[in-house]
């Protein structure tokens, strides 16, 4: 067996199967599906780190799956998780590094990860020293990391900033921006590859090598289309493989862990006669028409002036039909609660100001709001690109106060918020509960 089976991060958080059960269902199947290594990514710590912590422990010990992450630390400054792993093909022996992104600071709600740190900057300045150890342990390192590739400002720390200051990669496995590489790029002497994202693609990546060195690298992605028709595809002419069969344990696994989903989410809740828009793209850069109706259940469950919650807490859209328990529970999958807290008029704009400052750039803190109205300039300054709000059709006086209804990651500074992070008022209900609820009352079927 010369292959290596790596996931850059945000593996166990995201789809209903695997919220519902808390992670538990992606663990073991990362486990019958013969992974070597994960990276932790900002997603992974959302049932918080002890569970994280737990799982990576219980890996260890049963499996030979292993949670690679150098620069995740303790109050202590131990590292929590294993920085590295060697793996030995024949004698060629290949060093696996993990690291986090430091996003996930601002990216996760502050409970999940309180006393860690993430490095941060040291993730670029500080690891060459790590490098150089692994380097003359292995005759090939890879640097297995959520980071992304971002360079709008949506993402501090880059895999190419790791690539064009650390000298001894010659490979970087990345995740977190979602980022679609076909055939992989180079920055200086490391290749840098990214799958994309939600399994449309399977990075792969052939190493020729010959007498211990690396003669060729021949990085490519296999579409899911290709994996069920692969005897055209990439797979066919340099893997060997012409047909694929679903394997029968796995199966078997997932056919039990759906029956017992279906019996909380194929219940029918209400009915939409239009789609309500909530892919990626769009919550992160303009007021969709659920993203606005998630706000108005905010604030009309809370009773608030103005709500506001983060686009990137919207994970999916809903097409026109039956709305099911499970489509919210996949729209929002965070567990967040809703919470009231009073601002002032000048918090408002501030707020504002901070969630249309990376337009036109996607943003995980893009504000889809209700209860008031806003007239913005994107091409304006960052910093000054709100030019009024109003609520019930009144200019928001800077120095008054308002009861503005958001979630509890945003209430304590989540997404880069800071201005929000004011004593609760009010916890109020589950975000996908609130939502349910309006659903219910204003689209019953």
């Amino acid at each position: 067996n010369k292959n290596l089976l790596l996931d850059a991060g945000d593996v166990t958080h995201g789809t209903t199967l695997t919220n519902l059960f808390n992670g538990e269902t992606v663990g073991v199947l990362l486990d019958m599906l013969g992974y070597d290594a994960v990276v932790p990514g900002n997603h992974d710590f959302n049932y918080g780190k002890d569970r994280l912590i737990e799982a990576a422990k219980i890996a260890e010990m049963y499996s030979n799956l292993r949670v690679l992450a150098a620069n995740v630390l303790d109050e202590t400054g131990k590292q929590v998780f294993q920085p590295y792993q060697l793996y030995s093909y024949d004698g060629f022996v290949v060093g696996v590094i993990g690291a986090s992104t430091p996003d996930t600071a601002t990216k996760t709600h502050p409970k999940n990860i309180q006393g860690l740190s993430f490095m941060s900057d040291e993730v670029v300045y500080g690891a060459q020293a790590l490098v150089d150890e692994v380097d003359k342990r292995s005759d090939y390192v890879i640097v297995l990391a959520h980071l992304g590739l971002d360079e709008d400002g949506s993402v501090g720390i880059t895999s190419k900033m790791i690539a064009e200051n650390i000298d001894g990669i010659d490979l970087i496995v990345d995740g977190h921006s979602h980022t679609v590489l076909e055939n992989g790029m180079k920055v200086e002497d490391t290749w840098i590859v990214s799958a994309g994202e939600y399994m449309k693609y399977v990075g792969v990546v052939e190493l020729k090598v010959e007498d211990k060195k690396v003669t060729n690298v021949y990085p490519f992605l296999v579409s899911a289309a290709e994996v069920k028709d692969p005897s055209t595809s990439e797979l066919a002419k340099f893997v060997g493989i012409t047909e694929v069969e679903p394997d029968a344990e796995v199966q078997a696994y997932i056919d039990a862990q759906k029956k017992e989903l279906a019996k909380i989410t194929e219940q029918v809740v209400a009915y939409t006669p239009v789609r309500l828009e909530g892919e990626r793209a769009d919550v992160r850069t303009r007021p969709t028409n659920l993203g606005t109706m998630i706000a108005t259940a905010m604030k009309d469950s809370t009773g608030a002036d103005v709500a506001l919650t983060n686009g990137g807490g919207v994970r999916a859209s809903i097409d026109v039909g039956d709305i099911t328990r499970g489509e919210i529970i996949t729209v929002l999958p965070f567990n967040n609660t809703v919470v009231l807290v009073e601002v002032t008029g000048q918090d408002i704009y501030d707020a504002l100001e901070f969630g249309y400052s990376q337009l036109p750039n996607q943003n995980g803190g893009f504000p889809q709001t209700a209860g008031m109205q806003i007239v913005y300039s994107r091409f304006s300054a960052v910093g000054n690109r709100i030019k009024r709000v109003l609520i019930n059709g009144k200019e928001v006086d800077r120095k008054a106060t308002y009861k503005l209804a958001t979630n509890d990651f945003m209430a304590a500074g989540g997404d880069g918020y800071t201005m929000l992070d004011r004593p609760v008022l009010m916890y109020g209900k589950g975000l996908d509960e609130v939502l349910t609820e309006y659903l219910v009352q204003h689209f019953k079927k």
